[in-house]
């Protein structure tokens, strides 16, 4: 005996056979139109790139350790960075160093705030702090 599919049969095949390519095309290839999000893997690209340039230039640059560099996602993806930093003369530091690096996007320090030479001192002072007490519980714990 020969099985016929019904015309709600045959529907709900083609939508189970059709389904997965209108997926994959909607994940896959639209990602690669999509211009922002290009530039953003190109701007990862490049902080991967300059991890050690940007190590080296905080180990001689004292007043950037509140610093991050990110691949920010206003401007059609663009090379970032925030934090806070002592002073408007350090702010142009920064973004001379971002710009020297050759990004593949705009640079942006929009998100970097002049918080001054206290401020900074008082953060450095409770990350030493926090460190000392950690470092004390850890020793109570292993002479227990």
């Amino acid at each position: 005996m020969r099985m016929r599919l019904t015309s709600t049969g045959k529907r709900v095949l083609v939508i189970a056979m059709v389904t997965p390519w209108l997926l994959l095309v909607d994940y896959g290839v639209a990602s690669l139109f999509n211009s922002q999000m290009r530039h953003l893997r190109s701007v990862d690209e490049h902080l991967t790139k300059i991890a050690p340039l940007w190590e080296n230039f905080r180990a001689t640059h004292p007043g950037f350790e509140q610093v991050k560099l990110f691949a920010y996602t206003d401007g059609d993806g663009m090379f970032g960075a925030c934090g806070f930093v002592a002073s408007n003369e350090q702010l142009s530091e920064l973004r001379r160093f971002m710009q020297s690096t050759a990004p593949p996007r705009p640079v942006y320090v929009g998100s970097v705030q002049v918080a001054g030479h206290e401020y900074l001192e008082l953060v450095r002072c409770t990350k030493k702090f926090a460190q000392a007490g950690a470092a004390k519980r850890s020793q109570a714990e292993t002479k227990e």
